[in-house]
Protein backbone atom coordinates (compact mmCIF):
# COMPACT_ATOMS: atom_id res chain seq x y z
CA UNK A 1 0.00 0.00 0.00
CA UNK A 2 1.35 3.43 -0.92
CA UNK A 3 2.05 6.18 1.67
CA UNK A 4 -0.80 8.20 0.22
CA UNK A 5 -3.21 5.35 0.73
CA UNK A 6 -2.06 4.94 4.31
CA UNK A 7 -2.58 8.64 5.01
CA UNK A 8 -6.08 8.55 3.57
CA UNK A 9 -6.91 5.52 5.63
CA UNK A 10 -5.71 7.20 8.79
CA UNK A 11 -7.72 10.35 8.14
CA UNK A 12 -10.86 8.33 7.43
CA UNK A 13 -10.32 6.43 10.68
CA UNK A 14 -10.12 9.60 12.73
CA UNK A 15 -13.08 11.18 11.02
CA UNK A 16 -15.19 8.12 11.67
CA UNK A 17 -14.25 8.02 15.35
CA UNK A 18 -14.77 11.75 15.94
CA UNK A 19 -17.87 11.98 13.78
CA UNK A 20 -19.62 9.20 15.64
CA UNK A 21 -18.86 10.86 18.99
CA UNK A 22 -16.93 7.85 20.27
CA UNK A 23 -14.24 9.13 22.70
CA UNK A 24 -10.75 8.30 21.57
CA UNK A 25 -9.05 6.68 24.53
CA UNK A 26 -9.31 3.66 26.73
CA UNK A 27 -6.69 1.09 27.53
CA UNK A 28 -3.65 1.49 25.27
CA UNK A 29 -2.15 -1.53 23.54
CA UNK A 30 1.29 -2.49 24.94
CA UNK A 31 4.19 -1.54 22.77
CA UNK A 32 4.21 1.77 20.94
CA UNK A 33 3.64 4.83 23.10
CA UNK A 34 4.21 8.54 23.54
CA UNK A 35 7.69 9.42 24.79
CA UNK A 36 7.49 13.19 25.03
CA UNK A 37 5.20 16.13 24.19
CA UNK A 38 6.48 19.71 24.00
CA UNK A 39 4.49 22.92 23.50
CA UNK A 40 6.26 26.01 22.12
CA UNK A 41 5.73 28.95 19.81
CA UNK A 42 4.64 32.55 20.10
CA UNK A 43 1.32 31.62 21.63
CA UNK A 44 2.93 30.21 24.79
CA UNK A 45 2.99 32.67 27.72
CA UNK A 46 6.57 32.84 29.05
CA UNK A 47 8.58 34.81 31.63
CA UNK A 48 5.77 34.65 34.16
CA UNK A 49 4.71 32.49 37.05
CA UNK A 50 1.59 30.46 36.35
CA UNK A 51 1.54 28.88 39.79
CA UNK A 52 -0.72 25.93 38.98
CA UNK A 53 1.56 23.72 36.85
CA UNK A 54 -0.36 24.50 33.68
CA UNK A 55 1.06 25.82 30.41
CA UNK A 56 -0.60 29.16 29.64
CA UNK A 57 -1.29 29.91 25.98
CA UNK A 58 -2.82 32.89 24.20
CA UNK A 59 -6.08 32.04 22.52
CA UNK A 60 -5.42 34.07 19.37
CA UNK A 61 -1.76 33.17 18.83
CA UNK A 62 -0.43 29.93 17.28
CA UNK A 63 1.50 27.28 19.12
CA UNK A 64 3.72 24.42 17.96
CA UNK A 65 3.31 20.92 19.36
CA UNK A 66 5.91 18.19 18.97
CA UNK A 67 5.11 14.57 19.93
CA UNK A 68 7.74 11.82 19.98
CA UNK A 69 6.63 8.18 20.12
CA UNK A 70 8.12 4.69 19.72
CA UNK A 71 7.00 1.91 17.42
CA UNK A 72 4.91 -1.12 18.32
CA UNK A 73 6.13 -4.48 17.10
CA UNK A 74 2.86 -5.44 15.45
CA UNK A 75 2.51 -2.18 13.51
CA UNK A 76 4.43 -0.41 10.81
CA UNK A 77 2.06 2.45 10.01
CA UNK A 78 0.85 4.96 12.60
CA UNK A 79 -1.31 8.03 12.85
CA UNK A 80 -0.80 10.78 15.48
CA UNK A 81 -3.85 12.83 16.38
CA UNK A 82 -3.89 16.24 18.19
CA UNK A 83 -6.93 17.60 20.03
CA UNK A 84 -8.20 19.00 23.33
CA UNK A 85 -10.76 18.12 25.95
CA UNK A 86 -12.39 19.36 29.12
CA UNK A 87 -13.79 17.42 32.02
CA UNK A 88 -17.37 18.11 30.96
CA UNK A 89 -16.97 17.51 27.20
CA UNK A 90 -15.74 14.89 24.74
CA UNK A 91 -12.40 15.30 22.95
CA UNK A 92 -12.28 17.74 20.05
CA UNK A 93 -9.70 17.99 17.27
CA UNK A 94 -7.25 20.87 16.94
CA UNK A 95 -6.06 19.82 13.49
CA UNK A 96 -8.18 18.51 10.66
CA UNK A 97 -5.93 15.61 9.81
CA UNK A 98 -3.88 13.22 11.87
CA UNK A 99 -0.19 12.96 11.09
CA UNK A 100 0.63 9.59 9.39
CA UNK A 101 3.99 7.96 10.17
CA UNK A 102 5.67 4.75 9.01
CA UNK A 103 8.24 3.31 11.41
CA UNK A 104 10.47 0.29 11.20
CA UNK A 105 10.88 -1.91 14.23
CA UNK A 106 12.95 -0.43 17.07
CA UNK A 107 12.75 3.19 15.88
CA UNK A 108 11.07 6.35 17.16
CA UNK A 109 8.99 8.86 15.31
CA UNK A 110 8.13 12.53 15.83
CA UNK A 111 5.04 14.36 14.70
CA UNK A 112 5.21 18.15 14.36
CA UNK A 113 2.08 20.28 14.52
CA UNK A 114 2.83 23.93 13.72
CA UNK A 115 0.73 27.09 13.82
CA UNK A 116 -2.00 25.45 15.85
CA UNK A 117 -4.61 27.92 17.16
CA UNK A 118 -7.43 27.44 19.60
CA UNK A 119 -11.06 28.01 18.67
CA UNK A 120 -12.27 31.51 19.55
CA UNK A 121 -14.89 30.12 21.92
CA UNK A 122 -12.43 28.02 23.94
CA UNK A 123 -10.74 29.44 27.04
CA UNK A 124 -9.79 28.43 30.55
CA UNK A 125 -8.29 25.15 31.72
CA UNK A 126 -8.04 22.43 29.07
CA UNK A 127 -6.08 19.27 28.35
CA UNK A 128 -4.03 19.14 25.17
CA UNK A 129 -4.43 15.53 23.91
CA UNK A 130 -1.93 13.54 21.81
CA UNK A 131 -2.99 10.06 20.64
CA UNK A 132 -0.88 7.51 18.79
CA UNK A 133 -2.83 4.93 16.76
CA UNK A 134 -1.54 1.86 14.96
CA UNK A 135 -3.03 1.26 11.49
CA UNK A 136 -3.78 -2.17 10.02
CA UNK A 137 -5.65 -2.61 6.81
CA UNK A 138 -7.45 0.25 5.15
CA UNK A 139 -9.81 1.29 7.93
CA UNK A 140 -8.67 -0.40 11.14
CA UNK A 141 -6.98 1.82 13.82
CA UNK A 142 -5.86 0.73 17.26
CA UNK A 143 -5.14 3.22 20.08
CA UNK A 144 -1.59 2.61 21.26
CA UNK A 145 -1.08 5.50 23.69
CA UNK A 146 -2.65 8.73 24.85
CA UNK A 147 -0.88 11.66 26.53
CA UNK A 148 -2.43 14.83 27.99
CA UNK A 149 -0.76 18.15 28.78
CA UNK A 150 -2.57 20.65 31.08
CA UNK A 151 -2.95 24.03 29.39
CA UNK A 152 -4.83 27.20 30.27
CA UNK A 153 -6.13 29.19 27.35
CA UNK A 154 -6.32 32.94 28.04
CA UNK A 155 -7.05 36.14 26.18
CA UNK A 156 -4.94 39.27 26.53
CA UNK A 157 -7.85 41.39 27.68
CA UNK A 158 -9.14 38.80 30.12
CA UNK A 159 -8.35 38.46 33.84
CA UNK A 160 -7.94 34.77 34.61
CA UNK A 161 -7.36 35.24 38.39
CA UNK A 162 -9.85 38.11 38.83
CA UNK A 163 -7.38 40.43 40.58
CA UNK A 164 -8.13 43.54 38.52
CA UNK A 165 -5.09 43.25 36.23
CA UNK A 166 -5.45 42.09 32.64
CA UNK A 167 -3.68 38.91 31.60
CA UNK A 168 -1.52 40.89 29.19
CA UNK A 169 -0.35 43.29 31.90
CA UNK A 170 0.45 40.48 34.33
CA UNK A 171 2.42 38.65 31.64
CA UNK A 172 4.36 41.81 30.74
CA UNK A 173 5.39 42.33 34.38
CA UNK A 174 6.08 38.67 35.16
CA UNK A 175 3.25 38.45 37.68
CA UNK A 176 1.51 35.25 38.75
CA UNK A 177 -1.41 34.73 36.39
CA UNK A 178 -3.25 32.34 38.71
CA UNK A 179 -2.91 34.17 42.05
CA UNK A 180 -4.92 37.32 42.78
CA UNK A 181 -2.70 38.27 45.76
CA UNK A 182 0.83 37.19 44.92
CA UNK A 183 2.51 38.46 48.08
CA UNK A 184 -0.30 37.44 50.44
CA UNK A 185 -0.54 40.86 52.09
CA UNK A 186 -4.35 40.96 52.03
CA UNK A 187 -4.48 43.38 49.09
CA UNK A 188 -5.21 42.13 45.56
CA UNK A 189 -2.66 42.78 42.84
CA UNK A 190 -4.99 45.04 40.80
CA UNK A 191 -5.60 47.62 43.55
CA UNK A 192 -1.91 47.53 44.50
CA UNK A 193 -0.85 48.48 40.97
CA UNK A 194 -3.75 50.62 39.78
CA UNK A 195 -4.75 52.51 42.92
CA UNK A 196 -2.18 52.42 45.71
CA UNK A 197 1.04 52.21 43.64
CA UNK A 198 2.41 49.51 45.91
CA UNK A 199 4.39 46.42 44.90
CA UNK A 200 2.18 43.34 44.44
CA UNK A 201 5.25 41.13 44.93
CA UNK A 202 6.26 42.67 48.27
CA UNK A 203 3.92 42.39 51.29
CA UNK A 204 5.44 45.54 52.84
CA UNK A 205 6.20 47.89 49.97
CA UNK A 206 7.48 50.82 52.06
CA UNK A 207 9.34 48.64 54.58
CA UNK A 208 7.74 50.29 57.62
CA UNK A 209 6.81 47.04 59.36
CA UNK A 210 3.10 47.14 58.45
CA UNK A 211 1.72 44.93 55.66
CA UNK A 212 0.17 46.74 52.71
CA UNK A 213 -3.30 45.31 53.29
CA UNK A 214 -3.24 46.34 56.95
CA UNK A 215 -2.16 49.86 56.00
CA UNK A 216 -5.19 50.19 53.72
CA UNK A 217 -7.48 48.99 56.53
CA UNK A 218 -5.99 51.58 58.90
CA UNK A 219 -6.25 54.30 56.28
CA UNK A 220 -2.57 55.05 55.66
CA UNK A 221 -0.36 54.96 52.57
CA UNK A 222 1.29 51.56 51.87
CA UNK A 223 3.90 53.22 49.64
CA UNK A 224 5.13 55.71 52.27
CA UNK A 225 6.90 54.66 55.48
CA UNK A 226 5.79 57.79 57.38
CA UNK A 227 2.31 58.70 56.19
CA UNK A 228 1.83 61.78 58.41
CA UNK A 229 5.43 63.01 58.08
CA UNK A 230 5.90 63.41 61.84
CA UNK A 231 9.28 61.68 61.95
CA UNK A 232 7.86 58.44 63.33
CA UNK A 233 7.46 55.50 60.93
CA UNK A 234 4.01 53.98 60.55
CA UNK A 235 5.33 50.68 61.96
CA UNK A 236 6.64 52.40 65.09
CA UNK A 237 3.34 54.15 65.70
CA UNK A 238 1.15 51.12 64.94
CA UNK A 239 3.20 48.33 66.52
CA UNK A 240 5.08 50.08 69.35
CA UNK A 241 3.47 53.35 70.41
CA UNK A 242 -0.12 52.44 69.46
CA UNK A 243 -0.61 55.99 68.21
CA UNK A 244 -2.33 57.35 65.10
CA UNK A 245 0.08 57.07 62.13
CA UNK A 246 -2.00 59.64 60.26
CA UNK A 247 -1.71 62.44 62.84
CA UNK A 248 1.15 64.99 62.91
CA UNK A 249 0.45 65.80 66.57
CA UNK A 250 1.86 62.54 67.93
CA UNK A 251 5.36 63.93 68.74
CA UNK A 252 3.78 66.97 70.45
CA UNK A 253 1.63 65.06 72.88
CA UNK A 254 4.40 62.51 73.43
CA UNK A 255 6.69 65.37 74.50
CA UNK A 256 3.96 66.70 76.79
CA UNK A 257 3.52 63.25 78.28
CA UNK A 258 7.25 63.02 78.96
CA UNK A 259 7.22 66.41 80.69
CA UNK A 260 4.18 65.44 82.75
CA UNK A 261 5.66 62.13 83.83
CA UNK A 262 9.03 63.73 84.56
CA UNK A 263 7.42 66.48 86.64
CA UNK A 264 5.38 63.95 88.56
CA UNK A 265 8.51 61.97 89.36
CA UNK A 266 10.39 65.09 90.52
CA UNK A 267 7.54 66.34 92.72
CA UNK A 268 6.89 62.92 94.14
CA UNK A 269 10.58 62.41 94.83
CA UNK A 270 10.83 65.77 96.61
CA UNK A 271 7.82 65.02 98.80
CA UNK A 272 9.08 61.58 99.61
CA UNK A 273 12.48 62.93 100.58
CA UNK A 274 10.86 65.51 102.87
CA UNK A 275 8.69 62.83 104.43
CA UNK A 276 11.72 60.59 104.92
CA UNK A 277 13.66 63.38 106.62
CA UNK A 278 10.78 64.17 108.94
CA UNK A 279 10.50 60.51 109.78
CA UNK A 280 14.22 60.36 110.52
CA UNK A 281 14.11 63.49 112.73
CA UNK A 282 11.19 62.02 114.65
CA UNK A 283 13.11 58.83 115.22
CA UNK A 284 16.11 60.78 116.53
CA UNK A 285 13.95 62.88 118.82
CA UNK A 286 12.22 59.77 120.11
CA UNK A 287 15.52 58.11 120.84
CA UNK A 288 16.44 61.05 123.16
CA UNK A 289 13.94 59.73 125.71
CA UNK A 290 15.36 56.19 125.62
CA UNK A 291 15.88 54.48 128.93
CA UNK A 292 18.98 52.54 127.77
CA UNK A 293 21.88 52.31 130.22
CA UNK A 294 24.09 54.57 128.05
CA UNK A 295 21.54 57.40 128.06
CA UNK A 296 20.39 57.20 131.65
CA UNK A 297 23.37 58.87 133.27
CA UNK A 298 21.41 61.27 135.45
CA UNK A 299 21.65 58.99 138.51
CA UNK A 300 21.64 60.10 142.08
CA UNK A 301 24.83 60.30 144.09
CA UNK A 302 23.98 57.10 145.91
CA UNK A 303 23.33 55.35 142.52
CA UNK A 304 19.52 55.27 142.83
CA UNK A 305 17.11 56.26 139.99
CA UNK A 306 15.26 59.56 140.41
CA UNK A 307 11.84 59.06 141.87
CA UNK A 308 9.21 58.41 139.23
CA UNK A 309 11.76 57.73 136.43
CA UNK A 310 12.48 60.06 133.48
CA UNK A 311 9.83 62.66 132.92
CA UNK A 312 8.53 62.81 129.31
CA UNK A 313 7.41 66.24 128.22
CA UNK A 314 6.29 67.52 124.86
CA UNK A 315 9.06 69.05 122.77
CA UNK A 316 8.83 72.90 122.88
CA UNK A 317 8.05 74.61 119.63
CA UNK A 318 10.89 75.82 117.43
CA UNK A 319 12.92 77.93 117.48
CA UNK A 320 14.48 77.33 120.93
CA UNK A 321 17.07 79.45 122.67
CA UNK A 322 20.17 77.78 124.05
CA UNK A 323 18.74 78.10 127.56
CA UNK A 324 15.40 76.60 126.42
CA UNK A 325 17.19 73.67 124.84
CA UNK A 326 19.15 72.94 128.01
CA UNK A 327 15.99 73.08 130.09
CA UNK A 328 14.20 70.76 127.62
CA UNK A 329 17.06 68.26 127.83
CA UNK A 330 16.97 68.34 131.61
CA UNK A 331 13.21 67.77 131.68
CA UNK A 332 13.56 64.84 129.25
CA UNK A 333 16.07 63.24 131.61
CA UNK A 334 14.12 63.61 134.80
CA UNK A 335 15.41 67.13 135.69
CA UNK A 336 19.06 66.13 136.12
CA UNK A 337 22.01 65.41 133.73
CA UNK A 338 25.77 65.29 133.71
CA UNK A 339 27.38 68.29 132.08
CA UNK A 340 29.35 66.01 129.72
CA UNK A 341 26.10 64.50 128.51
CA UNK A 342 24.73 67.95 127.72
CA UNK A 343 27.85 68.55 125.63
CA UNK A 344 27.21 65.31 123.73
CA UNK A 345 23.46 65.89 123.12
CA UNK A 346 23.82 69.51 122.03
CA UNK A 347 27.05 68.97 120.05
CA UNK A 348 28.34 72.25 121.52
CA UNK A 349 31.86 72.88 122.72
CA UNK A 350 32.73 72.28 126.38
CA UNK A 351 33.55 75.97 126.82
CA UNK A 352 30.17 77.08 125.42
CA UNK A 353 28.28 74.64 127.65
CA UNK A 354 30.32 75.70 130.69
CA UNK A 355 29.66 79.42 130.11
CA UNK A 356 25.96 78.84 129.40
CA UNK A 357 25.45 76.70 132.53
CA UNK A 358 27.34 79.19 134.70
CA UNK A 359 25.08 81.98 133.40
CA UNK A 360 21.94 79.90 134.00
CA UNK A 361 23.21 78.98 137.47
CA UNK A 362 23.70 82.68 138.28
CA UNK A 363 20.16 83.37 137.11
CA UNK A 364 18.83 80.53 139.23
CA UNK A 365 17.45 78.65 136.22
CA UNK A 366 19.60 75.59 136.92
CA UNK A 367 21.85 74.38 139.67
CA UNK A 368 25.38 73.06 139.09
CA UNK A 369 26.99 70.70 141.54
CA UNK A 370 30.50 69.24 141.22
CA UNK A 371 30.80 65.62 142.33
CA UNK A 372 34.29 64.34 141.86
CA UNK A 373 35.40 65.28 138.40
CA UNK A 374 31.88 65.49 137.01
CA UNK A 375 29.40 68.37 137.18
CA UNK A 376 25.76 67.52 137.79
CA UNK A 377 23.27 70.00 136.34
CA UNK A 378 19.70 69.99 137.62
CA UNK A 379 16.51 71.96 137.53
CA UNK A 380 15.10 73.49 140.67
CA UNK A 381 13.91 70.76 143.02
CA UNK A 382 15.81 68.00 141.20
CA UNK A 383 19.27 68.51 142.72
CA UNK A 384 21.12 65.68 144.47
CA UNK A 385 21.57 67.59 147.78
CA UNK A 386 19.40 65.06 149.56
CA UNK A 387 21.90 62.41 148.67
CA UNK A 388 24.80 64.16 150.55
CA UNK A 389 25.68 63.42 154.16
CA UNK A 390 24.67 66.27 156.52
CA UNK A 391 28.34 66.46 157.62
CA UNK A 392 29.63 67.03 154.07
CA UNK A 393 30.86 70.41 153.03
CA UNK A 394 28.87 71.95 150.22
CA UNK A 395 30.73 71.35 146.98
CA UNK A 396 32.50 74.24 145.32
CA UNK A 397 31.13 75.43 142.00
CA UNK A 398 33.29 74.63 139.04
CA UNK A 399 35.30 77.35 137.51
CA UNK A 400 33.52 79.00 134.60
CA UNK A 401 36.50 78.31 132.43
CA UNK A 402 35.86 74.50 132.47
Amino acid sequence: MSDRALAVAGVLCVLVLVGTGVPVGGQATPGGGVIDVTVAGGGVVTDTDTGNGSTYVWQDEPIDVSATFRDAREFTNYCVWLGYEREDASPQELVEKCDPKALSEGTNGTSEFTNVTWPSNVSGEQDLVVEVQGLSGEFNATLLDRETVPVTVITRSGDIDGDGLSNAREAENGYNLSNADMDGDGLNDGPEVNRYESNPQNPDTDGDGVRDGEEIEIGIDPSTADTDGDGLSDGTEVNLLRTDPDSRWTPVWLAGLVVLVGGTIVVGGTRFRGWWRERGDGAVAGSGGSSSQDEVEDVAVDGSEPAGGPERVDEPPEPLTDEDRVEALLREHGGRMKQSRIVEDTDWSKAKVSRLLSSMNDEGTVEKLSIGRENIVSLDGHGPEAARSPHEEPPQEENASD
